[in-house]
């Protein structure tokens, strides 16, 4: 008489001890953590701690609580000889997809222990505060720690982890890693390109920093999109080959300008009642969609800093020091002579999506909003000549067009390379729980609208050439940040604000340039490029 299943089950069991038939993820994980594998893996826990803690003495990291995809790729490439670790090697050649999957789950589930260390002092917790909150733009091209690791170093989704709470010594490890090229698997080359930028001292801050902050969870990658998805526009594209030329840079705004102003430095902030405002703004300028004085103006997901870079300090990024001294002027845009306030509010208008907001509207002139970004500009700009429209840095450097022109469908590709790791594979960005754009959406409903200057594809190709990946700008060639930009642009997004119900006429009038889509391309839905414009 053959054996019963659940006999046969528990012979199997009896002979193979260690092995559990049926063993659901969740035990498989927890036992791969506490007693190994039978093929050879140790357990976890022998040089991560019990709970996953990491141990500082050896630089073996802490574990607990990062992302779970985070943590699977890291044993995938142990396992591929991607990333060069002799003792993780060995581990990870004895898993199989499920067993890494399942104790990969096990570790993002656990708490994040306490933070192992003390806070750096002196003038090494002033380096690492910088570094952390603004990195260096205009002296090395680096960005902000937290502008990939998330404000409160907890990471965002599988590629970007979590560092608070982690183990210094294996934070300084990694980094000094990069530098050395000893370490290649982060995406992009983006720690290489930071690291390399770091000097010992910095190494140390940082990492002294990040070990002695609170640690939590990670921020979702890419969050579902509000309102109907909006898929990316297939039709041929518009234009295709040599387009018209845009001409030479005006003077100062050519790539490499040099001599670029500078303003004050974040230690210089005024005090009294002036400064409250200056700092005010900008706290709204970093955090517009979110910071309680801005958000009711804001109807998408955008910040000011998104397109200013460096809070409005970096040059070839319209930095604000440039715009404040070339105002009054008049724009082609609306045909009128324009004040600074008036500019600031067409922002609002158009990259904001205002029309959209609980406020409905731009805020006014006078407004807490307003002041304090006005406020803000005018104290970036102290020293610099008024009345200077052509300062060097001044927006973004133009981009001479290609022999190929511009094309959506190479861009795509160019976008699933070398963007949608921030941005994600549907254009919607990164925004926290506390509703904080990390990663801006790129189009759909929480992008900027048909009107803002970004539409256009050569201002669009400009910015990107010239400022991303985000720290790496200038790393990508011409044709791919004009077909990069024609991608972004062959999307769908929130409606002009200057239509009046007449797609035709609203084309005609405002978006007859041939770095434009609007009206002219089909989207997803078949139907010209504004007709049916991305809603909540």
């Amino acid at each position: 008489m053959p054996l019963s299943r659940p006999m046969t089950s528990l012979m199997l069991a009896f002979l193979l001890p260690g092995v559990a038939f049926s063993e659901s993820i969740a035990d498989l994980g927890a036992r791969i953590a506490q007693k190994g594998t039978p093929k050879g893996a140790a357990p976890c826990m022998s040089c991560h701690g019990p709970a996953g803690a990491g141990m500082a003495a050896t630089a073996y990291p802490r574990i607990a609580g990062l992302d779970a995809g985070y943590l699977a790729k890291q044993l995938g490439d142990f396992r591929s000889g991607r990333r060069k670790n002799p003792i993780m090697a060995t581990m990870a050649v004895n898993l199989t997809e499920r067993e890494i999957a399942a104790v990969s789950a096990y570790y993002a589930g656990l708490p994040v222990p306490p933070p192992p260390a003390q806070p750096p002092a002196g003038k090494a917790a002033k380096s690492a505060t910088d570094l952390v909150q603004w990195g260096d733009w205009t002296g090395r091209g680096l960005p902000a720690c937290r502008q990939c690791h998330a404000p409160g170093g907890n990471g965002i989704g599988s590629t970007f982890p979590g560092i608070a709470a982690q183990q210094a010594s294996y934070i300084k490890a990694q980094l000094q890693a990069w530098q050395a090229g000893t370490r290649s698997n982060d995406p992009l080359g983006l720690m290489k390109a930071v690291a390399d930028k770091l000097t010992p001292s910095e190494i140390d801050a940082v990492a002294a920093y990040y070990a002695a902050k609170p640690g939590g969870a990670p921020t979702l990658a890419e969050p579902a999109p509000k309102g109907a998805a909006n898929g990316p526009a297939r039709a041929v594209p518009l234009y295709r080959g040599q387009v018209a030329q845009q001409g030479a840079p005006p003077v100062g705004r050519a790539p490499g300008a040099g001599a670029y102003f500078k303003s004050p430095t974040r230690d210089a902030l005024p005090g009294g009642p002036f400064g409250e405002v200056v700092r005010r703004g900008g706290a709204i300028f970093e955090n517009t969609n979110a910071n309680p004085v801005s958000a009711k103006y804001v109807g998408n997901d955008q910040a000011c800093s998104n397109c200013h870079i460096d809070a409005g300090r970096l040059a070839g990024s319209a930095p604000l020091w440039a715009a404040w001294v070339a105002y009054p002027a008049y724009r082609s845009k609306n045909k009128k002579v324009n004040t600074f306030i008036q500019r600031v509010e067409g922002c609002f208008k158009y990259s904001m999506n205002a029309q959209a907001s609980a406020a409905g509207g731009a805020p006014a002139a006078d407004s807490d909003a307003i002041v304090a970004l006005v406020a803000y500009s005018f104290w970036l700009a102290k020293g610099a000549p008024t009345g200077d429209d052509a300062m060097p840095g001044r927006g973004y450097p133009r981009l001479t067009e290609t022999r190929l022109g511009f094309d959506p469908e190479r861009g795509e590709a160019v976008y699933g390379a070398k963007c949608a790791l921030c941005h994600g594979e549907k254009g919607s960005g990164v925004i926290n729980a506390k509703g904080r754009t990390l990663f801006p959406p790129l189009w759909g409903p929480g992008s900027y609208n048909w009107g803002a200057g970004m539409h256009r594809i050569d201002a669009a190709a400009a910015f990107v050439k010239h400022n991303m990946p985000l720290g790496m700008g200038g790393s990508l060639g011409d044709q791919e940040a004009w077909d990069v930009a024609a991608f972004m642009n062959s999307h769908e997004r929130p409606q002009d604000p200057r239509y009046k119900g007449d797609l035709a006429a609203t084309t005609k009038r405002f978006h007859a340039s041939l770095f434009d889509y609007y009206g002219k391309r089909r989207s997803a839905h078949g139907l010209p490029l504004g007709e049916r414009p991305a809603r909540r």
